[in-house]
């Protein structure tokens, strides 16, 4: 074949031509270069975000098993005193639509006691911009059946044994039947609270009711609950949580208290677990004064060798709150209580600080444990017999004792959390999916020493020792769309409870299957 004729323009194509494929190969194998590059670090951060997935997964089922099995020397048998009724749980939006509140026209206020729909307004505003839960006494009985009555028309609403006492008896039997083995002696719950027929059909007989206790007709507390994000009086709801009102004058003057006393020396206790000393704010103060003498005189029966728990909730009268503990907490061995009651006492009694919440409205590390410190040391030791506190909040929980005083507390202060969360959710083994850690990482543990952080590890609680006082924290699982806001703080001291054994002697602290990260090791 005659091969065909180089022009000089051919000859220039292929000039042309031959840098162009070189240029052409270059470039793709950059493009091929970077491409595995690319898939290279998407895999790697795949592998990484597979890995972190994994370990979340492990530390939150290792958190949920961690309280283990209940200590043979914790207690099995209960006394629960004192207030009990049954709870009409509604949401609160719905029926503040009923009865036409806006809350656009008043002003957050807060109010020792009800007498109007104004009052409950302006009260419920006051909590519900915060998020914080509150609960207040309703003096005028007509208003309160006007609330009950759209409370019972709104859709949504459920039944369900109410009252502080009531329902960490509850929680207690509960969780005897759910943790203890066949070999365990079984949990017996004194309950020492008013019980009319409905309560006591609720309970199902789980509890022994103590002699002249009972009542014909129950006594009723509306539960106004609100989700996170709520829209209001021109405010949002940063949290989920719930108002209570109440108007029932048996828990309002612990009329069972004589009945509750006279069935502790047969029943025979290894624990005393008591509230309702806030249900004596709607009295008088002469009526509050010797009701409060009267409680005391029932604690000073109880036997130095049984622990005897006081659980506060939601007050307002700052002098009362002072009253209470001056008066009673010498008297018990220890106390349960949220942010709110623990900045109470705190203002009422010149405590370290006035505010423990941070700029987001969360409790803050630093000062809770700067006032749990400070509350043990002005109210516990010497001849008085306070030695521990049960704090919880949304994001963390603390015990904190006397050096020595309480065994298993790293266990009780995870199973107080976990009951928190599982409650909250209304699910006993909540998904990693349900729930978020939302405790700020590293935080702070005193205000006099800032650069003393902590941070959560592997392990589910941090402790430390300060100055002759144990600390133990848990972090808080939050369920993120929580079913349920009331009966938290009782669900979760009973809980802890449930673990805890009181050392006569004192001793050396529990450290065990605890670990923790100190990231700057030095005392505070």
């Amino acid at each position: 074949e005659i091969p065909p004729i180089q022009t000089r323009a051919t000859q220039q194509n292929s000039t042309r031509i031959v840098p162009a494929v070189m240029k052409g190969l270059y470039l793709s194998g950059v493009l091929v270069t970077f491409t595995l590059v690319v898939m290279l670090a998407a895999w790697s951060w795949q592998q990484r975000i597979d890995e972190d997935a994994i370990d979340r997964t492990r530390k939150f089922s290792s958190f949920a098993s961690f309280p283990g099995a209940v200590p043979n020397d914790a207690p099995r048998r209960f006394a629960v005193g004192l207030n009990a009724c049954v709870d009409l749980i509604v949401p609160a939006l719905e029926v503040f639509s009923m009865l036409a509140m806006d809350g656009e026209s008043v002003e957050a206020r807060d109010h020792d006691k009800i007498e109007s729909l104004i009052e409950l307004e302006e009260t419920f505003k006051f909590f519900f911009q915060k998020g914080g839960a509150g609960e207040r006494f309703v003096s005028n009985s007509a208003l309160f059946k006007q609330i009950v009555g759209a409370s019972r028309s709104v859709e949504g609403g459920r039944v369900f044994v109410g009252g502080n006492a009531a329902l960490m008896g509850l929680t207690i039997k509960n969780k005897g039947v759910s943790v203890l083995s066949k070999s365990d002696r079984e949990i017996s719950v004194l309950m020492g609270g008013a019980v009319g027929p409905r309560l006591s059909s609720l309970l199902d007989n789980k509890m022994v009711f103590a002699d002249g206790a009972a009542i014909e007709e129950d006594d009723y507390h509306v539960i106004l609950e609100y989700p996170k994000g709520a829209q209001w009086g021109g405010s949002v709801a940063p949290r989920a949580n719930r108002f209570i009102i109440s108007c029932d004058m048996t828990n309002a003057r612990m009329a069972t208290l004589e009945a509750f006393t006279g069935a502790l020396s047969s029943f025979a206790p290894d624990i005393v677990v008591l509230s309702g000393l806030h249900m004596l704010e709607g009295e008088s103060e002469e009526f509050r004064e010797t009701r409060v003498q009267d409680f005391i005189g029932m604690l000073k029966t109880v036997p130095e060798t049984t622990p005897i728990h006081l659980e506060l909730a939601s007050m307002a009268i700052v002098p009362y709150v002072k009253h209470i503990a001056d008066q009673v907490f010498s008297f018990v061995d220890s106390i349960g209580l949220n942010e709110q009651e623990l900045e109470l006492v705190s203002q009422s009694a010149n405590g370290p600080h006035r505010k423990l919440t941070n700029v987001q409205g969360l409790a803050d590390t630093a000062k809770v444990c700067d006032t749990l410190f400070w509350l043990l040391k002005t109210y516990g030791g010497k001849s008085s017999r306070l030695t521990r506190v049960h704090f919880h909040s949304l994001t963390f929980h603390v015990i904190a004792h006397l050096e020595g005083s309480w065994r298993h507390s790293e266990r009780a202060v995870v199973a107080g959390s976990w009951a928190c969360t599982t409650r909250a959710c209304q699910n006993d083994t909540p998904s990693l999916d349900e729930v978020s850690l939302q405790l700020q990482k590293p935080f702070s543990i005193s205000t006099k020493s800032p650069d003393l952080l902590l941070d959560v590890t592997t392990k589910a609680v941090l402790d430390w020792s300060k100055a002759g006082v144990d600390f133990f924290l848990a972090p808080v699982y939050v369920c993120r769309s929580p079913l349920s806001t009331v009966g938290l703080g009782d669900t979760i001291s009973a809980s802890g409870l449930f673990y805890s054994s009181m050392s006569l002697k004192g001793g050396q602290s529990s450290q065990e299957g605890v670990d923790f990260n100190l990231v700057q090791s030095h005392s505070s």
